[in-house]
């Protein structure tokens, strides 16, 4: 089923999830992020956890690779963007992952099996649900679950991984600006919705094959967030393409380094 999958060209693939409602869409254009939060179910939603909870707990028993956005994946699909600059990190050092809003680290079990889990100390940080749970039962070497970015932040941090996160954050600006300030060397924007026109807040509807909710979506102004990044000192060492549109939107992302 999976090569029947992959190989249905992508237009047929758009035509059938058109018709059956399959397709996560991007609608309106609000004003602020209170009014999109106060039109849609919210990112914190109980039935997006608990299905995510049920997708992991099938890669945790091995029936699935891994799982992201609580949809499960059977074959390895390695991040080989990811997996090289983490390689050249730990060339010659350990290093310490900050993965902001990394659910139940699904980049790491996307990804681990082409990494040496020796070379590095992988760290989440969640909502207070997820980091319960993970914690709870997730037992796991070098594999570590946060609430609180300021405490990681603590120790010395090589690499912060924000993929598919910045958008559903309220106030990204000030994440970013707490980041750049200490300093650290390596930051990845990845799996990312930019634009060439000025910043827009709009809502994000999922279909109910994945699970049924809404909620509020930043699509960022593409140069206001490379000169945000600029006036840091931070420059682009590697641009990300995507297969990722949604709506006309395309997703994609940067690998900064310090200067």
């Amino acid at each position: 089923m999976e090569i029947i999958k992959k190989n249905i060209p992508k237009f047929i693939k758009n035509f059938i999830n058109i018709i059956f409602k399959r397709k996560i869409k991007l609608e309106g254009s609000f004003n602020n992020w209170n009014e999109a939060l106060s039109n849609s179910n919210g990112y914190d939603n109980s039935l997006i956890f608990n299905k995510t909870i049920k997708s992991f707990e099938k890669v945790i028993k091995k029936e699935a690779s891994f799982e992201r956005d609580s949809v499960l994946f059977h074959n390895d699909l390695p991040d080989k963007d990811l997996i090289s600059i983490i390689r050249n990190l730990y060339k010659h050092n350990n290093i310490n992952i900050c993965d902001f809003g990394g659910s139940l680290a699904s980049s790491y079990f996307q990804n681990i099996n082409f990494l040496n889990q020796k070379k590095f100390i992988w760290n989440v940080i969640e909502q207070k649900k997820y980091v319960d749970y993970a914690k709870k039962n997730l037992h796991i070497p070098n594999l570590n679950f946060f609430t609180n970015v300021d405490f990681l932040l603590k120790k010395k941090i090589d690499l912060v991984i924000f993929s598919s996160v910045l958008q559903y954050l309220k106030s990204p600006y000030i994440l970013l600006n707490k980041i750049t300030k200490k300093k650290i060397k390596n930051i990845i924007i990845c799996r990312t919705p930019f634009s060439d026109q000025t910043e827009t807040i709009k809502i994000q509807i999922v279909p109910k094959h994945i699970y049924s909710a809404s909620y509020p979506v930043r699509i960022f102004d593409n140069k206001k967030l490379i000169k945000y990044m600029s006036d840091r000192n931070y420059k682009i060492k590697k641009k990300f393409q995507t297969n990722e549109t949604i709506d006309g939107i395309n997703y994609k992302g940067y690998f900064f380094i310090r200067a």
